[in-house]
């Protein structure tokens, strides 16, 4: 018998928002207020606090002191739907229809967090979404399933026309279009290859691409035919937006759209459970890839059991010990640090994509990284490692000129640091 096929998984079932601390100003909010127009004040009050954003980006900067209509309407939603999600898990009730309590489930969870932090409030967070919905289950063990030779790593590659080389102007007809494409087309089959270790013939699709440009009217049949310049961008969206799709539901046979797939995964980021990142060093495009493992045993090396199954199985959560792991840690840091230092040429090199690279070799969740760094460096201050760690920042995240955090900062010895550089040290 099939037990996973009696948990089918409710991947529709979640509402679209990103970030778990939604839960978290909702439950505060009701616990200062009770109406739902103030409910909703205290909410967005939170949410710009916390600088959230509408999208799973964080904001660096307010972007106007005075919301629109528009953005007061974004809000509204996304309260709307924490109020949906919230409903299900019984973490809130209506007492009539314009007052809301706090039930028993959710004065629990508020207080876990407000004596026992936001970790562990994420964790009994996960738990009640688990159990309505098995969805954190069913990407960890596709991952592995899709690509077990790999650690379960799943790749959606993009490519702009720059990145292959082609300048806008050099697409001005319907044969450049097709130029690139064909382009695209050999890439995308070099990284399946590379990294999902199988050919995949993709010209069938790539046919099927162009005819639905043609069919809308993006592009004419005819090669020599002119492009209209201002829908320049909607051809490359559509183009990227059709690959992203196709890989999601053909080659990996998720049938979830791309909008829950992004909700799915960049939750369990913040859990802990998997791994996703657009800015893998000497890679175009996203990949996702799991930090937990699923396990009949009671116990594994370096894991942590953070939920049980019906029939015996569990999840577990990779939490290596300082102290047990330290050793390699420092090695692999050691070893991406010059890695990257021969290919950037440079001394210094950025954290972030250093971070990527250890986090990715060793399966750990960022979090764990960024505690693994401070430790490491910490030991450093004492001179008590093999190796010496220079810890700088370069140019801040809030002295540019965008608007959203698209990568954790990592704070270490309580700055911002961005810039890294090792060397060996003999203690001979």
């Amino acid at each position: 018998m099939d037990l996973f096929n009696q948990h089918t998984p409710k991947l529709t079932d979640t509402k679209k928002f990103y970030f778990l601390e939604y839960f978290y100003i909702l439950l505060k909010s009701i616990e200062r207020v009770k109406d739902f127009d103030e409910v909703f004040q205290s909410f967005k009050a939170y949410k710009e606090n916390l600088s959230l954003g509408e999208s799973r980006y964080k904001k660096i900067a307010i972007i106007a002191e005075e919301l629109t209509s528009k953005q007061i309407g974004r809000y509204k939603y996304t309260f709307n739907e924490v109020i949906g999600e919230s409903l299900t898990y019984e973490l809130i009730s209506f007492n009539d229809e314009v007052n809301l309590l706090l039930t028993d489930k959710g004065i629990k969870l508020l207080n876990i967090y407000n004596h026992k932090g936001a970790d562990k409030f994420y964790e009994e967070l996960f738990k009640l979404i688990e159990s309505e919905s098995y969805g954190f289950r069913y990407f960890v063990k596709s991952f592995y399933d899709i690509n077990p030779n790999n650690g379960g790593m799943l790749i959606f590659p993009i490519y702009s026309p720059l990145k292959l080389h082609l300048q806008k102007n050099d697409i001005t007809k319907t044969g450049d279009v097709i130029h690139y494409l064909d382009k695209l087309l050999q890439k995308l089959e070099q990284d399946i290859h590379l990294h999902l270790g199988t050919r995949y013939d993709l010209s069938n699709a790539n046919e099927r691409l162009i005819n639905r440009l043609t069919d809308v009217g993006l592009i004419g049949k005819d090669a020599t035919s002119k492009i209209s310049m201002k829908n320049y961008n909607g051809i490359i969206k559509r183009i990227r937006d059709y690959w992203l799709n196709y890989f999601l539901r053909e080659i990996y046979n998720i049938k979830v759209s791309l909008s829950y797939f992004d909700i799915w995964i960049y939750r369990a980021k913040q859990l802990g459970l998997i791994n996703t990142t657009e800015f893998y060093p000497n890679f175009n495009g996203k990949i996702v890839y799991p930090v937990s493992i699923l396990f009949d045993g009671e116990s594994a090396t370096d894991f942590k059991k953070i939920f049980s199954y019906v029939g015996g199985e569990k999840l577990f959560v990779h939490e290596p010990k300082w102290n047990s792991f330290q050793e390699e840690f420092i090695t692999e840091i050691y070893n991406s640090y010059y890695d990257l230092k021969r290919s950037n040429r440079s001394y210094f090199i950025n954290l972030l994509d250093l971070s990527e690279i250890v986090c990715y070799k060793l399966k750990l969740a960022y979090k764990t990284f960024v505690e693994f760094l401070e430790h490491a460096y910490q030991l450093n201050l004492k001179n008590k490692l093999r190796i010496k760690i220079s810890l700088e920042a370069d140019r801040l995240p809030f002295e540019t000129k965008a608007m959203y955090l698209k990568r954790d900062p990592i704070i270490i010895d309580g700055k911002l640091r961005n810039i890294i550089a090792i060397d060996l040290i003999n203690h001979e």
